[in-house]
């Protein structure tokens, strides 16, 4: 069961559970930021990420933490895209300055485009304000976040801790006693899963990354 009309941003959690030094938010949401764009908002009528969207290179014109979202430029000429807080906090962070260069998968909408997910950060050509650190470390970690190594994936079973559409992701817990696996929305498409219900039994493939546990690919038990 999905927690749509919920806020990401309640209290702050160390990362993946309660005892563990990751860096991606484990707490339900409550309520959403209000878009620029009416009604439920832009994220909440995009439509989900197929696994088939090209890479596209980005740069952030500008992003507001506080209100929950913000514009990248695209580098294929196709115009701007929205950025919702959620695909940035999944990739571990939590704001992104103006002039920070991504590496973004988008979807279309009736609203426009969306980025769907964030691969890469790049800060280094940041110029309006300092580049903030990610949520796993300080100014001296390495600006990128890459993407999972497939080949180091193993299979995990578990069931649905909550999943949030609207956030784009949520947490499995497996049943091998390890800590919670990670599910970002964008593969849920390729998995042929349309929806993650609490309590679903699930099998995954899941690689260790410096932020926990994520899955690659799940399908329903």
């Amino acid at each position: 069961m999905s927690s749509k009309g919920r806020d990401f941003r309640g209290p702050r959690k160390r990362g993946f559970d309660d005892d563990a030094p990751y860096s991606y938010d484990a707490p339900r949401p409550s309520r959403p930021p209000r878009s620029p764009f009416g009604g439920g908002g832009f994220a909440d009528s995009a439509p989900p990420p197929t696994g088939n969207e090209p890479t596209v290179d980005a740069v952030v014109k500008w992003f507001k933490p506080e209100k929950g979202f913000g514009f990248v430029e695209l580098g294929n000429g196709t115009g701007d895209a929205f950025l919702h807080i959620g695909a940035v906090q999944a990739a571990g962070y939590d704001a992104l300055p103006p002039g920070a260069k991504l590496k973004v998968t988008v979807t279309s909408s009736v609203k426009g485009q969306q980025v769907s997910r964030v691969l890469e950060v790049d800060l280094s050509s940041a110029t309006s304000e300092r580049a903030p650190p990610s949520r796993g470390g300080g100014f001296d970690r390495p600006p990128r976040r890459q993407a999972p190594d497939p080949s180091t994936a193993v299979s995990v079973s578990g069931k649905v801790k909550w999943f949030d559409e609207t956030k784009g992701f949520g947490f499995v817990q497996s049943n091998d006693g390890g800590k919670d696996v990670f599910v970002h929305i964008s593969i849920l498409g390729p998995s042929g899963v349309n929806h993650l219900a609490e309590g679903q039994p699930v099998t995954m493939q899941v690689v260790d990354t410096a932020k926990g546990r994520e899955a690659l690919s799940i399908t329903l038990d």
